[in-house]
Parts: C-alpha cells; sequence; structure tokens
C-alpha cells in the first residue's frame, strides 16, 4: 500500500493514476473534445481530488459529483448544484453553519 504525507500527495498521485488505461483513454478523449458549453474554457477531465481536514471525522464522498470531473473549478462539490445540495444537507443534519 501506497502512504502519503500529505493530502497533496495524495491528490497528486490520484490526479496523474494511469492503472486503469481504458479509463485513460476515456478521461483523454473527452478532455480534447469537451462539450459545446465548455468550449474555450480549460476543460479538467481528470480524477477530482478530495480536500478539506484530512484527519476529519466525516468523508463526503460524491458519485459523479460533477461534469466530466469538477467542471471549471477541478473540484468536486464547489460551484455547481451538487455544492448547494451538499451545503443545505450538511447544515440540515448540524454540520455546517449555514446552507
Amino acid at each position: 500500500m501506497i502512504r502519503f504525507s500529505t493530502l497533496e500527495e495524495l491528490n497528486e498521485h490520484l490526479i496523474n493514476c494511469s492503472l486503469c488505461p481504458r479509463l485513460v483513454k476515456h478521461r483523454t478523449s473527452v478532455a480534447d473534445n469537451p462539450p459545446k458549453r465548455f468550449s474555450g474554457q480549460k476543460y479538467w477531465a481528470r480524477p477530482l481530488p478530495g480536500f478539506g481536514d484530512p484527519t476529519a471525522q466525516i468523508l463526503v464522498v460524491g458519485l459523479a459529483p460533477a461534469a466530466h470531473g469538477g467542471n471549471r473549478t477541478g473540484r468536486m462539490f464547489t460551484g455547481d448544484g451538487s455544492a448547494d445540495t451538499l451545503m443545505h444537507a450538511l447544515h440540515s443534519a448540524g454540520l455546517a453553519n449555514q446552507p
């Protein structure tokens, strides 16, 4: 098992992972031909790294959290409807101070 000293090291490894050739081929194809609505923008189309406190007691995992990998931000649950939904849910559960 590979161990990482920091979340940044883990994220860098994740973003550049090529263990699954079929997945790499798909994400490369998506990046080369992004949807028209993203025309002229840098298109992420890579694995989404985590963010936050690495010692947190709760882990939120998203199933398809953003269009082909993080939309314009390169981060899940940031700047789109999934972020709004998650923040409202966390607030309702008492895990966020604002919705």
